[in-house]
């Protein structure tokens, strides 16, 4: 705590009477959208700074202060400060083209962070035609998919379970759609994306492996506008604009189109004995309210389910047993945000939140005679938080970052009632826990050439009779050489209180639950160090980064070996293993081309990702099931004109690891007897080595077209999107197993010893070549007064 006091104690009493300063927001000039990472400039001194996440900056002067503000897509606006400024400076940019004069020292490097606009997010060809931030992701270094098709996402070794993802600085728990096929994130929503893989902020904390910061957009302060898509995963509607001179709003929704023919194709076909449905939902809502200069407030709101649906088709009563399955999972997220200038150096923002993510998995069994038979599972998280955090420019040499963070956590990671003839039963575990963090950062400018980030999170975390404190020293140091090359060295120490169980390559239905740390499940460690160098050339044209970095995990946990899900023991601990190691160490090379006809990227990955527990794989350390030594990412853009465009990505991922099977053995069913009493044998297969073998490799061809234009009749703007998913319809395998004939069923242990039979391997590949098209039109208030126009005229013959 005493390095705590310290570093406050710097940070208010340093520099306090020096150079004036001058602060503000930059913004669209038409949507009145901020806007994230302009660069600002007093070319007095050079002096350099750039807008944040929320379009705020702060910069020092002396007497005068000549302001150039730029950014790409942007044209430069230019400002001439004299004197001390007490207003706040609202910067508006006007679109248009950027200046060539623009040299390789007004371009932002961040390292350890990649950032993702929504022009790029929209121009990558997707599976089922919808753009999705988290597989965009996937194509940048250091940065995998769980499995093919999969929105979850494992950076540098990490788990799914070890990424913190932030909707306008909000937690949010569940992030996946249809078992990982889509994320939650509506891309009509967002403003803008970074994912951090390293070198952490102090103001984050809670999660190993990385932060994923999504920021909404604020709606147009102008004038009423919308759109409407159709595509083959979903339907969609935007709709914002402004609700007074000061408030705006944006809103959101989509839905899935397929659930129904999924009924109906079960319905009718006479070769199952069950209806099936799945459907989502993703519903966003977003107020702005700028009381001033100085006050802003945002009213964040966000709920979205997945669903599954399942009954036996009728039949006679008495003959048969009726099932129903339902099955359910999702978000609901609330918050309320408040950002406000002090005065020209300290900004702050504070946010209360409330969040909560469940999973419900009920089963219903009509029987011929009697009462139904119910079982019915729940497990739920909820999060109440509190966080305030303030930016204070002291001078051109100093600035600094600090705040607070306090959360409450609700977990009741098994919930279970039963009803049947024999009787009724209910057991709900429900814990609660307590975590406050203060975090300081303290940023150096040494001199034009050296930046050094040193900070410090102080988190304590309280569980019922369990109580652990964590200091997490956080630093980072960068360095511009020869005035083109920039080198950055930087270390982390992070903690988790929340553990994930999950199953790798699980079925569509979630199965994802999250348990709390306490003494018996300790809180999870790493620390992670990276040095990384990068350059731009051809004036600015082309931006090439590499990076090495080294992570080390301690006190992981996952499912015993025979577990798979917390639904049948009440008594979850016992079916968790804990005191895990992990080790993860790799290369990341990265090229982009930022301009000229032809624009995209490649990322190429050499990486090492290993495992031990103590009663796994008999103590002996293995490669972690997703752990792939090479990844490569290719992208290709191209304007063909006003109206076409063409995308292409080709990935290739060396296969992840599998435990092969050695032989078979017959083995005694627990807790299942024959009509006589005795015990049952199954033919159970020897496994070897855990992720001793390896999958076939990973490769696959997209691409895609977009197609923009007025329509005739309204003049609205409509776009096509057409895309090939795996053009070379390659056989990616999902999953290995086992099988004693070609017949396509997935056996892991044969049934009865009569079917013995020659032991084979066996691939599953789920996505062949799939084409896919959706429809999105653009409108304003002008627009749809056209078409009540003309819908009137319709109805009543006046055309």
């Amino acid at each position: 705590m005493k390095y705590i006091i310290s570093l406050l104690l710097l940070l208010l009493c340093s520099g306090l009477y020096g150079q004036n300063a001058i602060s503000g927001f930059v913004k669209d000039a038409n949507t009145g959208e901020v806007i994230h990472n302009a660069i600002i400039v007093n070319t007095e001194n050079n002096h350099k700074t750039y807008s944040d996440i929320y379009g705020y900056f702060s910069i020092s002067y002396d007497s005068i202060c000549p302001l150039s503000i730029s950014h790409i897509g942007y044209q430069t606006k230019e400002y001439m400060l004299v004197g001390k400024i007490n207003n706040v400076l609202t910067i508006l940019l006007t679109e248009g083209t950027q200046l060539s004069g623009v040299n390789i020292s007004a371009t932002k490097t961040t390292f350890n962070t990649a950032q993702l606009s929504v022009v790029e997010l929209k121009s990558i060809p997707s599976l089922g035609g919808t753009a999705d931030v988290l597989k965009a992701m996937q194509l940048l270094p250091g940065i995998q998919g769980q499995n093919e098709g999969s929105s979850s996402l494992i950076v540098r070794g990490g788990s799914p379970g070890q990424n913190l993802y932030l909707l306008d600085n909000t937690p949010l728990i569940y992030v996946n759609h249809l078992g990982g096929f889509l994320s939650v994130f509506n891309p009509d929503m967002i403003h803008d994306i970074s994912i951090i893989k390293g070198g952490f902020n102090p103001k984050y904390g809670g999660k190993l492996s990385s932060v994923v910061a999504i920021s909404q957009r604020s709606g147009d302060t102008s004038q009423f506008k919308g759109s409407f898509g159709i595509g083959i995963t979903d339907i969609n509607l935007s709709l914002e604009g402004p609700l007074s001179k000061k408030v705006s709003y944006m809103f959101t929704a989509r839905k899935t189109l397929f659930g129904m023919l999924m009924y109906a194709g079960t319905a009718l076909s006479r070769g199952n004995s069950a209806t099936f449905s799945y459907g989502f939902h993703d519903i966003n809502g977003k107020v702005t309210w700028r009381l001033n200069n100085k006050n802003k407030f945002f009213f964040n709101a966000y709920q979205g389910d997945d669903y599954i649906r399942v009954n036996s088709k009728n039949s006679d009563l008495f003959s048969e047993e009726k099932f129903k399955g339902r099955n359910t999972w999702g978000n609901m997220l609330f918050s309320a945000d408040w950002n406000h200038i002090a005065n020209n150096r300290l900004f702050g923002k504070t946010t209360a939140s409330y969040t909560k993510y469940r999973l419900s998995d009920k089963q219903e069994v009509e029987q011929p005679i009697g009462d139904p038979s119910i079982n019915n599972f729940t497990s739920s998280i909820n999060d109440i938080s509190l966080r305030s955090e303030w930016k204070y420019s002291v001078s051109p040499k100093y600035s600094a970052n600090f705040g607070i963070h306090s959360s409450f956590l609700n977990h009741s990671p098994y919930e279970l009632e039963t009803k049947s003839s024999q009787g009724n039963s209910y057991h709900k575990e429900s814990i609660n826990s307590l975590k406050n963090a203060l975090f300081v950062n303290n940023i150096f400018r040494l001199n034009k050439s050296i930046k050094l980030d040193v900070g410090l999170r102080a988190v304590n975390y309280s569980i019922a009779d369990y109580s652990k404190m964590f200091f997490e020293p956080r630093l980072e140091i960068s360095f511009k050489f020869k005035s083109k090359y920039n080198l950055n060295i930087s270390y982390a120490q992070m903690n988790q209180s929340s553990h994930l169980l999950f199953i790798p390559g699980a079925n569509i239905m979630a199965t994802e639950v999250w348990v709390p740390a306490s003494a018996a499940l300790p809180p999870s460690k790493s620390q992670q160090a990276s040095i990384g160098l990068s350059t731009y050339i051809k004036d600015n044209m082309f931006m090439i980064e590499s990076a090495v970095y080294y992570k080390k995990m301690t006190n992981l946990s996952t499912y015993k070996e025979g577990f798979s899900s917390l639904k049948t023991n009440s008594d979850w601990l016992k079916t968790i293993e804990t005191g895990g190691n992990g080790i993860s160490y790799g290369l990341e090379l990265f090229i982009k081309k930022n301009s000229g006809k032809w624009t995209g990227s490649l990322g190429y990955n050499l990486s090492y990702t290993t495992r031990q527990f103590d009663n796994i794989n008999n103590g002996k350390t293995y490669l972690y099931e997703y752990h792939r030594p090479h990844s490569i990412s290719l992208m290709v853009n191209r304007k063909i004109n006003s109206k076409w465009s063409f995308n292409m990505v080709w990935v290739y991922q060396t296969g992840i690891p599998y435990t092969p099977a050695i032989g078979r053995q017959y083995a005694i069913v627990p807790g299942e007897y024959d009509e006589s009493g005795g015990v049952i044998y199954k033919e159970a297969l020897i496994y070897g080595e855990r992720n001793s073998e390896k999958m076939k490799d990973y490769h696959r061809l997209d691409v895609g077209f977009k197609y923009s234009k007025l329509t005739k009749k309204h003049k609205w703007k409509a776009e096509w999107s057409f895309s090939i998913y795996n053009v070379y319809s390659r056989q990616n395998p999902s999953m290995y197993y086992y099988n004693t004939n070609a017949s396509g069923e997935i056996i892991f242990n044969s049934t009865y010893a009569n079917t013995v039979g020659g032991l084979n391997l066996y691939q599953l590949s789920l996505f062949p070549f799939i084409p896919s098209v959706s429809y999105k039109v653009y409108f304003n208030a002008a627009d749809l007064k056209k078409m009540k126009g003309s819908t009137k005229r319709w109805l009543y013959h006046e055309n």
